[in-house]
């Protein structure tokens, strides 16, 4: 089993406290879903709030990848957790005085989504150094798998919120859970990075340009990253956008709004728990899976339009969260397992603003093209655009040599 990380007692640490501001997390993404939905009834609001939680990372994540490269990664992830917890606990004051309007909402998903995007490649580079570096594969599977599980808890607290406290009450639940990782990295010592963070003399650009070459000039980085574009847009499409499904197509209200996104929790989890058990990534080898997945993800996403029952429906989310999950976590293991520690900030950050900025472009566009044509028009025309832009990426990648 790939559990060797856990021997470490910094990463037993971490791991736990932040399964609790990650339920938190997932919670908070249903409520604001759900407001977003219950004030407009608009699927493109709905749309453009998940695309501004994410659209931050497509310029504030590579930026802040060089931070991370360069300062006490501890110290950025501290101030990082603070602020998060600190904006859930205003915006839940707002709600709770009744002064939420949709301006409000979408201006909190844009900064909560700054400052996660700060977090990104704090975190990555933060975690490898609190096990042995052997140890690096077993840190990515059991990241992702803390991640998944959340996905599974979180939106189901989330649902259980809205229904018991309401909206307002439910955002200053949320804002509590980051004191956790707050309080566990505060005690932490991380190992020492395993080379100097840059050469002087850089300067910012010159660090920032010298870590996205570091990056492209490795075929097997190169290629994780459009894997995992590809994977996000499609896959995220559905994923960011299930208020829609769940309440706008199939009349489930919260709950079912919970249903579905613990659904895709469940999927991704059973992913994680499979690489967690399966023989640990090695460096440069692309499994069989990662060369499917990029095809068969816009295909699930177009078999949605055929599926009639809210039952059925909640299974194909499941099995999208799955094969996304199974996708990102290889991917990104192949990634971490080819950079080097000073290097880490920076390729990271790149690797954040294309698997989650992808998905935001996917929630926008598969919010405006459900307003323009329906729901059944934009998933196919999402679903089978993308599968056959995956198919050329994999003939245009068929003369490297993937190992299976």
């Amino acid at each position: 089993m790939n559990l060797s990380a856990l021997k470490s007692p910094p990463f037993r640490s971490y791991v736990v406290s932040l399964h609790i501001a990650l339920n938190g997390f997932w919670a908070q993404r249903v409520i604001m879903g759900w407001l977003a939905w219950e004030m407009t009834g608009s699927a493109s609001f709905v749309g453009l709030v998940a695309f501004l939680n994410f659209v931050p990372t497509l310029f504030v994540s590579p930026l802040f990848g060089v931070v991370a490269d360069r300062i006490d990664v501890r110290l950025g992830s501290i101030c990082s957790y603070t602020t998060a917890g600190t904006l859930s606990g205003i915006f839940a004051a707002i709600s709770i005085l009744g002064g939420l309007t949709p301006a409000l909402l979408a201006l909190f998903s844009l900064l909560t989504g700054t400052v996660s995007s700060t977090n990104h490649p704090m975190r990555m580079s933060l975690t490898p150094r609190l096990a042995p570096a052997r140890d690096l594969p077993s840190v990515v599977a059991i990241n992702a798998l803390n991640f998944n599980l959340s996905r599974l808890i979180g939106p189901v607290i989330g649902g259980f919120l809205i229904q018991s406290v309401g909206a307002p009450h439910a955002f200053a639940v949320t804002a509590a859970t980051y004191v956790a990782p707050v309080t566990a990295i505060f005690f932490m010592r991380p190992r020492e990075r395993s080379a100097p963070t840059s050469a002087a003399g850089d300067g910012y650009l010159g660090e920032l340009l010298d870590g996205w070459r570091y990056a492209l000039a490795r075929h097997h980085v190169r290629a994780a990253i459009v894997f995992a574009g590809i994977g996000a847009l499609a896959g995220r499409s559905v994923l960011e956008t299930l208020p829609i499904l769940a309440n706008g197509v199939f009349g489930q209200g919260p709950s079912g709004l919970g249903y579905m996104t613990a659904a895709a929790g469940a999927g991704a989890a059973t992913a994680s728990i499979f690489l967690t058990i399966s023989k640990p990534q090695q460096a440069g080898i692309f499994g069989r899976h990662v060369l499917i997945m990029p095809v068969l993800i816009p295909l699930l996403v177009s078999a949605l339009t055929i599926v009639s029952s809210f039952e059925l429906a909640v299974a194909m989310v499941a099995l999208i969260g799955a094969t996304v999950t199974l996708l990102a976590i290889s991917l990104q293991s192949i990634v971490q397992l080819a950079i080097d520690d000073h290097y880490r900030g920076r390729v990271m950050g790149l690797w954040t603003t294309i698997s989650i900025g992808s998905g935001a472009a996917g929630a926008i566009l598969m919010g405006l093209l459900i307003d323009l044509l329906g729901v059944v028009a934009a998933q196919l025309a999402i679903g089978l655009s993308l599968a056959g832009l995956s198919c050329l990426v994999l003939v245009r990648f068929s003369r490297w040599r993937l190992s299976e």
